[in-house]
Order: structure tokens, then C-alpha cells, then sequence
């Protein structure tokens, strides 16, 4: 079908498109690709460093205070010891996505010169003047300018395609097949134009650190890990297995979608080269053989490198179609950010242990940025584009998958394989249970919910974003404002995300705190700030055009005239997104610290204080709350004996069964401090004589902390 006339044609929109500064769909694939690859590395890390070797035994005993001293002093340096233990471990876990980045580099190095040797490769360089010779075809679509200029090889064993860009950018390469001589000369230069696109765009280099980043995970964290659980079975082992091959499977679909969007990129960079033919890509693409049934189902179900000729053919008649923002692009976004979150917020808690729910929202931040590195991008190019994929149904439903793919990589994450605490015998804050399996399905289907409508909301606010900024292809609109809208949706996810991964995680344990951490005013007042913000944009560009509509037709002359400016749109865009930026960061921050400085003052010059929340409570909602004087493990008060008293074991075990109740009701926390200076252990007795200063004001923190930390390390080492 013919374009009106004046319309752009397919090539003047490619390359439009491929001068623009907006990331490729590649690259935002790529970000993609590496989120669940380094959630996998860092869990494969702490699963042989940290927990595969006790948790490090020595150096958590070697926290236990050797004589008693003041209550203040022992309990600062016992709790501070325990902490610094954990972020080291933290700092060993952060070390896995840097071994893997590590580990892919020095493959893709090796494998640029074994893959050669594996194809019998040769320089194009012939011995006799007779002889065939690719490099005159080469050089007849090679630009003068090209430097540096490739070098051609010729290999003596097909891989099934008819040539590869290989090597690097100071040293490029085309592989080409041997049978490729044989073809006409029409489709061999379309062939080598599409493997100098690959070059041209500096794809080939990424491509080959990301497949070396997925054998890296396979051979070296998922193999080792599913033989050491078959020849010792563990009561998580069967859970892990599953959560391995399913994070291996998306890492692999990933890096598929990668190779197919390349491939795409280089069709439309060679399309849109000033030397080509018009047609030649498509007639040299159609003259490709018929994918083979086993070629058609692993398109199917994504698991193709390649795409099929005829997805190829529509891209080249359509170029923009590359630019939209599927549903499943988004369900796999949200699988990797909540494979991510659930790891850093535990090694960002782990950083600051007094101030959990800001570790929540600062992982918050950074996963939101991440997220917002592939979707708030993808949203843009659409609009930028005209892609249906922007329209306000397809973005909420794209949104909706985005929320429910987070809720899946939640529960993906081997640290929801299970009850940690119950099978590992730590409670160790790196080894917490994070399953909903056990908690209730009518909370469970609320937190869904919770999700879906939130990533419907968010992708909405992106696609009416990039409408209120006016994306574009090119100019103002393009890069300089998409990376502004990147950053804004970065804040404004944070607070939410969190507070949603903190409730999901109080939910798992089953404690009964369920809005009382959200329902305070800075935390209302906050987030109502953060949305204003948030709508900053939408409601200055409804003025703006308010405005416009009232002028009189002079005055939208002289309007029109200013806006041939450049500067004048990007100073206008800049402008809206700072101040935006400003409001929606001053609303998280308030949302995350506002209750530092509404804290209670204590005397005690390192004291911190809390209410200490309700104890926990099971899967059904009953509470599990026990009396002391009703424990099991406690005879009556009339036999009670002073060893009994004195008995490590009972008095931790009493404080298992009571949880957090026994220090938040003054009544119980008398009897629990008189427990605790019963024992002679200097951690409890210290706990013992700071809860006894105040029985009926706020509970001291530091006391309750040391006391949880010292009866973990004793269920765990029996020391």
C-alpha cells in the first residue's frame, strides 16, 4: 500500500529513529537482562560464602562479651559487633553480580578467539590471483570513513546463519560462511550492510557479555548449587531447584529477546544505509528458506535468537512497530525487580539495621530506577512514535502485568523458598522468611491486588508524562527529557515499592503490624505531597494549553514563533521536571525519616527507643501470644527452681513463644527482664538492667535487639 503523498517513507522513519538519542529497544533489554542476572549472582553468593559456612561461627561468637560490664557499653558493643558481622557479609554478597561481570568479560574475551578455531576460520586472503575473494563485495558497501576497517574471515563450517559480526571495537570482525560465495552479489551486500549495522551500533560486544553472563550463571551458580542440594538434601532444597531453573529460564527468554531486537536494529540500520538499493534488505530477507517447525515453536514461546523472515518484513514496512512496550516485556520487568528488591533491601537493611523501613525505601529507589530504566524508556519511545502499545488501555494492561510480575519474582526469590528462620536455625536478617505461601489467601489476593493496581497507575502516569513533555524522536523531547522522566519515576515508585515489599515481608512472618506502619502522618502526608508532584507535569501542560486556547490569534502567532527556538521547549521541560523532581523527593523523604524527628527522646545517650509490635501471629490470623507463667517449657511459679531460672535455653525459648509482647507490655516486660537477669549471660543481664530502668515508658530497642540477636546466636551454635 502506497503512502500519501508528502508522507515519510519507511526509511526516512528508520532513520529518524536511528539517529535519535533515546536508548534502543537492545539496550533497555539489556538493563533487563542484567537485573535478574545479578539478583541470581548475589543469592548464589550468600547461599556458598555466608550460609554454606555457618554464618560465619567464629566471628558471630567472637561478638560475645568475655566479662559483664556497664548495661550501656555491653549492649552498644554486642549489637554493634553482630551488625558490622552482617555487613560484611552484605559487602560479600554485593561481590557476587561483580564476580559474574568479572567471570562474562573474561569468557567473551576468550570466546572471540576460540570461536575461530571452532569454526575453521581463515582470513579472506587469497594465495592465488584466481582465487574467490569476499573482500571486493565488502568493500563495495564500506564507507571510506570506516575506521577502524574490518577484518573478513571465512569459516569452513556453517553454525546456521550465513555470516556473524564478531571481535571488538578497536579490532572487528565479519564471519562469514563459505557457501556465501555462491550467492548473488545483490545479497551478499545486503548481508555484509546488516553485519556493519551490528558494528556501527556497538551491539556486538554487549550481546556477547550478556550469553556469556547466562553460561556464567548456568555453569558456575545453578549447576553447583543443584548438585550440592541432590547430595545433600535440605528441607529447602526442592524449593530452590525450582526457583534456579525458573530464573535460569527467564535469563534465557531475556537473552533471546535481546538477540531478536539486534537483529531488528541491524535490519533497519542496513535498510536505512545511503548506498543500499531500495528493497534490498526485504528481497535479500525473503530469500531466506522457511523457518522449520522446531524454528516456528521456539519463536513461539520465545525461545528463538533469531526472528522469522516475515516479523522481519513487517519491521522493515513498519519500523516504529520495534518501539512499543509489550505486556510480556513488562511481566518479565517486574519478575527481575522483584528478584532484585528482595536481595538489596536485606543487604541495604543490613547497612543501616536500626532504620528498616528507610532500607525498604531506599532499595525502593534504586529498584524504581531500574524499572524505570526499561519501562518509563519503552513508554516514551511509544508515544514518542505513535505506538498503540501507548494508548491508555494497552499501557494499563502492560502496567497491571508489570505489578504482577513483581508479586511473581517476590515469591521467585530463593529467599522465599521457605522458612529460613525455621530450617537454617538463624534468624539472621539475610536468611528471612519472605514466603506468603503460609499467610492467608485473603491478604495474599489484597497485596496482588495492591500491585496490579499500582503498576496500572504507573504506567498511565508514564504514558501521560511523555504526552505532557510532548516526546519526540528528536530534539528536546527526545533523550534530555526521557532521562528527567526516568529520575521522577524513580522517586515516585520508591516510597510505594517499598512500603509494599516492607508490608509483604510483615505479612510473611505473620505479625499483626499490618497498617500501623503506614497510617502515621508523615507517612500520609508524604505520600500526598509525592502525588502532587508526580501530577506536577500533567497539570502545567493543561495550563499551558488552557492558555493557548485563550490567546488571540496574534498572540498564538507570536507563540508559534518563539517555540522555533530549541531552547526554549528544553528550558520549559527542564524547568517542569525539577520542580517536579523537588516535590516528589521532599514526599519520599518525609514518607521514609518524618518519624525521626517525632521520636521520643531518651537519656541515655545511645538509646534508642520503640514500640515494640504485637507478637506474631499464624497463618489463620489466631494469635499466638502465650503468658509466661502459661509456657510449656516453665513449671509453676511454686517449682520454678533458680537453675531453672538460670537455664539459657528455657528463657530464649520463652522469649521465642512470646515474641515482641513480652517487652511491650510493662506488666510482661518486669517479668521478662527478671527472666533475663536470671540467666548468667552478661548480653541478657545488661538487657535485664536497661528494660528494669523505665518498666512503664518506651522500650528501649537497643535491650530487645541484643536480646533477640543473643538468643539466635545461641539456638544456633548452642554457645
Amino acid at each position: 500500500m502506497s503512502s500519501p503523498p508528502g508522507a515519510p517513507t519507511a526509511v526516512d522513519v528508520t532513520r529518524a529513529l536511528l539517529s535519535s538519542r533515546l536508548p534502543l529497544p537492545t539496550t533497555t533489554r539489556l538493563t533487563l537482562l542484567s537485573l535478574v542476572a545479578c539478583a541470581g549472582a548475589s543469592f548464589a553468593t550468600w547461599w556458598w560464602l555466608v550460609l554454606q559456612r555457618g554464618n560465619w561461627r567464629a566471628a558471630q561468637l567472637g561478638c560475645l562479651p568475655a566479662r559483664a560490664g556497664a548495661p550501656d557499653e555491653v549492649l552498644n558493643r554486642f549489637t554493634g559487633c553482630v551488625n558490622d558481622v552482617r555487613l560484611a557479609q552484605s559487602a560479600v554478597v554485593l561481590c557476587g553480580p561483580l564476580a559474574l561481570l568479572a567471570l562474562a568479560l573474561l569468557w567473551r574475551a576468550a570466546g572471540r578467539r576460540l570461536s575461530l578455531w571452532l569454526w575453521r576460520a581463515r582470513p579472506d586472503r587469497p594465495d592465488r590471483p584466481d582465487a574467490p575473494t569476499l573482500r571486493p563485495r565488502l568493500d563495495a558497501v564500506l564507507p571510506e570513513a570506516t575506521s577502524p576497517r574490518p577484518v573478513l574471515w571465512v569459516r569452513g563450517r556453517r553454525i546456521g546463519v550465513r555470516a556473524r559480526a564478531s571481535g571488538s571495537r578497536r579490532e572487528p570482525w565479519i564471519v562469514a560462511d563459505s557457501h556465501v560465495f555462491s550467492l548473488p552479489d545483490a545479497w551478499v551486500e545486503a548481508m555484509f550492510r546488516h553485519e556493519l549495522a551490528h558494528l556501527r551500533l556497538r551491539d556486538v560486544g554487549r550481546v556477547r557479555l550478556a550469553s556469556a553472563a547466562w553460561w556464567v550463571l548456568l555453569l558456575a551458580c545453578t549447576v553447583p548449587m543443584a548438585v550440592s542440594l541432590i547430595l545433600t538434601p535440605r528441607p529447602l532444597g526442592t524449593g530452590l531447584l525450582v526457583r534456579l531453573t525458573v530464573i535460569l529460564a527467564i535469563v534465557g527468554v531475556s537473552l533471546c529477546a535481546v538477540l531478536q531486537a539486534r537483529e531488528h536494529d541491524a535490519d533497519l540500520g542496513a535498510d536505512a544505509a545511503a548506498d543500499a538499493p531500495p528493497g534490498a534488505m526485504a528481497d535479500y530477507i525473503s530469500a531466506a528458506h522457511a523457518p522449520s517447525r522446531r524454528a516456528r515453536l521456539a519463536a513461539a514461546l520465545g525461545l528463538a535468537t533469531h526472528p522469522t523472515s516475515a516479523r522481519r518484513l513487517e519491521v522493515l514496512q513498519d519500523p516504529a512497530r520495534t518501539w512499543g512496550l509489550s505486556w510480556f516485556v513488562c511481566l518479565v520487568t517486574g519478575l527481575a525487580a522483584g528478584l532484585l528488591f528482595t536481595d538489596l533491601a536485606l543487604l541495604i537493611a543490613a547497612l543501616m539495621p536500626w532504620r528498616t523501613q528507610l532500607a525498604y525505601t531506599l532499595a525502593g529507589l534504586l529498584t524504581g530506577w531500574a524499572v524505570a530504566a526499561v519501562v518509563t524508556v519503552g513508554w516514551w519511545r511509544a508515544a514518542a512514535v505513535g505506538h498503540r502499545d501507548a494508548s491508555l488501555r494497552r499501557a494499563a494492561t502492560a502496567g497491571g502485568a508489570l505489578g504482577l510480575g513483581v508479586l511473581v519474582g517476590s515469591q521467585l526469590s530463593g529467599r522465599a523458598a521457605g522458612n529460613w528462620v525455621q530450617d537454617t536455625g538463624t534468624a539472621d536478617g539475610l536468611a528471612t522468611s519472605l514466603s506468603l505461601t503460609d499467610a492467608p489467601g485473603t491478604q495474599v489476593a489484597a497485596l496482588a491486588v495492591l500491585l496490579m493496581a499500582g503498576g496500572a497507575l504507573l504506567a498511565l502516569w508514564n504514558t501521560s508524562l511523555a504526552r505532557a513533555l510532548r516526546a519526540s524522536v528528536r530534539g528536546p523531547g527526545s533523550a534530555p527529557a526521557c532521562a528527567g522522566a526516568v529520575v521522577l519515576a524513580g522517586l515516585l515508585t520508591a516510597v510505594p515499592l517499598g512500603s509494599w515489599f516492607y508490608l509483604a515481608r510483615l505479612t510473611a512472618a505473620g505479625a499483626d503490624t499490618r497498617w500501623g506502619v503506614f497510617d502515621t502522618p508523615w507517612w500520609v502526608t508524604g505520600s500526598a505531597v509525592t502525588v502532587v508532584g508526580a501530577l506536577t507535569p500533567q497539570l502545567a501542560a493543561r495550563v499551558r494549553t488552557s492558555v493557548a486556547r485563550s490567546r488571540t490569534p496574534v498572540a498564538a502567532q507570536r507563540k508559534a514563533v518563539v517555540r522555533r527556538f530549541p531552547g526554549a521547549g528544553a528550558s520549559r521541560r527542564l524547568a517542569t521536571l525539577v520542580v517536579a523532581g523537588c516535590l516528589v523527593g521532599a514526599g519520599a523523604g518525609w514518607a521514609a525519616i518524618g518519624g525521626e524527628f517525632s521520636a521520643p527522646v531518651v537519656s541515655r545517650s545511645s538509646g534508642r527507643t520503640a514500640t515494640a509490635p504485637p507478637a506474631p501471629r499464624t497463618a489463620g490470623g489466631e494469635d499466638r501470644t502465650v503468658p509466661l507463667g502459661e509456657l510449656p517449657d516453665l513449671p509453676p511459679e511454686s517449682e520454678r527452681t533458680p537453675a531453672m531460672r538460670a537455664d539459657r535455653a528455657v528463657v530464649c525459648r520463652a522469649l521465642t513463644l512470646e515474641g515482641t509482647a513480652a517487652f511491650a507490655d510493662p506488666a510482661r516486660r518486669a517479668e521478662t527482664a527478671g527472666l533475663l537477669g536470671a540467666v548468667d549471660d552478661p548480653v541478657l543481664r545488661s538487657a535485664s538492667r536497661v528494660l528494669l530502668r523505665d518498666p512503664s515508658g518506651p522500650v528501649d530497642l537497643d535491650a530487645v535487639v541484643a536480646s533477640v540477636l543473643r538468643c539466635d546466636l545461641f539456638f544456633r551454635y548452642h554457645r
